[in-house]
């Protein structure tokens, strides 16, 4: 189209309508290149941030593993382990580990590495290299002491079947993994000691050590001693030990195996000792009566004028119209008359040996469970307990946590005021007194199940026996003085589940009052689970959340000891 003749070129034309087009394109040049180098130089450094998070947690990683070697290992080993791993971890090349900074009492390790990193845009940006760097030092602290309770669960659940083996079986390899870490490994002094408590419906303590102890009541004066034997000192029966030797003569199973029966509340869920001037505080010894029937029946039935009964644990005579000596044992007795009857024990009819659910009749029935052993630093002597653990009898954490915090305690019953054998030291004052010469307390409680008391409804007793008696003892007094006060007039066995958890929350909270640091682990399998308020009540045990420990398995189980025994000899970084 041709241009009008009045109209000038675009060239020719004035002011704003003059074509602007290259002189935006010159600005833009100018502008970009500023715009390039901050790009790129983000770039370059957002590469190399993430290369040095990478880093140090390689050289934290690298820094523990170099401080869990052995005192011994030589300065130039270090060197090349601390070398190998990092670039292990890193995957890198020109990735450089600087020589080991270290130093001894205590063995503190310094590791810096960092990796020489060409950058990307370093033509624009001016800078050629970026060096990621990063340092981390970790300190072998002095060995610690220890005094450690292990707790373990022996009821007859823990031989159901996990993985191949029993439950007790795990239990038994994962206790013993634990005793060699703990006399292997540099974190734990060679004076660290190690307290082993098997529990099921109540927990024993060695006979022939203890048969004459002075926290024992040997005189027969507590409150509890003849609850269920009445009239005893017609029978010149001084104490309980008395009838185990009468008994013992017609049996020679049937002494005294060492089981000690629950203090009296709040005694049962504190830590001191027996004083003279109150006589409930001493021990008493378990003692199972006979209960009444004709000890020859699979389950001896007894009829008085009230009634028909069963009794469970009748390992004696005393179903006849015959007398002992001027001792009448009929059925013209009730049942609780013939239950507390101390003379029969005199001259012992007919004894019968034989069990219920595999419980063993007689004098010590619930009292299943091998002695415990005090605190010592003998490997043989806590294996050779191991081994000879067997899956036998009812729950009762309550107890087990007890005698595993007695073991531990400074006061109670293996203090040095009993003896200087196995004594326990003094509490830490405070937590924050932990230090290379503070003995560390620790409580590790394992159990598969909930706390249980069986009921008996068919006979006047409401239950078998316990460590806590009867329900109902034979001289009409319940276990209300055992219980807390919320929890009295347990006639069933959900009351006494509610009686004795209660009494297991208190011990755990009294022990953590004195800096014992408490783990729990739940052994739950999915044949035999831990219901939620068993598992919520050794979470609430535990010192805190990250000290609970829920096991599905056997391998669950093992898993879950080695976590604890890392964390107890755990080491440290310092920065």
């Amino acid at each position: 189209m041709a241009r009008h003749p009045d109209r000038p070129a675009p060239q020719d034309r004035p002011g704003p309508f003059r074509d602007r087009r290259g002189n935006v394109a010159i600005l833009f040049a100018v502008l970009s290149m500023p715009m390039l180098m901050l790009s790129g130089a983000a770039i370059d450094y957002g590469f190399a941030t993430r290369l040095e998070t990478k880093l140090q947690a390689a050289t934290d990683a690298t820094a523990l593993l170099l401080c869990q070697t052995p005192l011994t290992t030589t300065t130039a080993d270090l060197n090349a382990m601390a070398q190998t791993t990092m670039t292990g971890a890193m995957g890198l090349t020109d990735l450089v580990v600087d020589p080991l900074i270290i130093t001894d009492n205590p063995r503190q390790i310094t590791l810096k590495a960092h990796k020489v990193s060409t950058t990307f845009f370093g033509k624009l940006t001016g800078t050629a290299r970026i060096n990621p760097g990063a340092k981390s030092q970790c300190a072998t602290p002095l060995p610690k002491t220890f005094e450690i309770a292990l707790v373990l669960d022996n009821t007859g659940s823990m031989a159901a079947s996990s993985g191949g083996q029993s439950k007790l079986q795990a239990a038994q390899t994962a206790a013993t993994n634990f005793v060699n870490y703990v006399y292997s490994s540099n974190a734990f002094s060679s004076a660290t000691r190690i307290a082993i408590v098997p529990f099921a419906g109540a927990v024993a303590v060695n006979p022939a050590t203890y048969r004459y102890a002075t926290w024992i009541d040997q005189a027969g004066q507590s409150a509890y001693h003849w609850t269920n034997v009445l009239s005893a000192a017609s029978s010149n029966f001084v104490n309980r030990f008395d009838i185990f030797t009468k008994l013992q003569a017609v049996n020679s199973g049937w002494s005294w195996g060492g089981c000690l029966e629950s203090l009296p509340y709040p005694l049962n869920v504190q830590d001191g000792a027996p004083t003279s001037g109150s006589k409930d505080s001493y021990f008493v010894p378990l003692f199972a009566p006979d209960e009444p029937g004709d000890a020859t029946s699979t389950y001896r039935g007894y009829t008085d004028s009230s009634g028909s009964y069963w009794s469970y644990n009748s390992y004696i005579d005393d179903d006849t119209s015959s007398t002992v000596g001027s001792c009448a044992i009929n059925k013209n007795l009730s049942y609780d008359a013939s239950l507390g009857r101390a003379c029969k024990y005199v001259s012992p009819r007919n004894p019968i040996s034989s069990s219920y659910v595999g419980i063993p009749n007689g004098p010590n029935f619930g009292c299943t469970t091998q002695p415990l052993q005090p605190l010592t630093n003998d490997q043989g002597v806590l294996k050779t307990l191991i081994g000879k653990m067997a899956p036998l009898g009812s729950t009762n954490i309550h107890e087990g946590f007890m005698w595993g915090w007695r073991t531990l305690s400074p006061k109670s019953v293996f203090s040095s005021s009993y003896s200087s054998l196995n004594a326990p030291a003094a509490y830490a004052v405070t937590s924050s007194t932990t230090n290379a010469t503070t003995i560390n307390k620790i409580i590790i409680l394992m159990t598969d199940g909930t706390n249980s008391w069986t009921a008996n409804t068919s006979a006047p007793t409401g239950s078998l026996y316990f460590a806590a008696g009867y329900f109902q003892n034979a001289n009409n007094t319940s276990a209300n003085a055992r219980m807390p006060t919320q929890y009295q007039n347990v006639s069933d066995a959900n009351g006494a589940r509610n009686a004795l958890d209660q009494l297991t929350k208190e011990a755990c909270y009294n022990a953590r009052q004195v800096n014992i640091s408490i783990y729990t682990i739940g052994f739950s399998i999915a044949s035999d689970p831990i219901d939620a308020a068993g598992q919520t009540l050794l979470k609430n045990c535990a010192s805190s959340p990250s000290q609970f420990f829920l096991a599905n398995n056997a391998d669950d189980l093992i898993g879950a000891f080695q976590k604890i025994q890392a964390s107890i000899g755990a080491l440290r970084l310092t920065q």
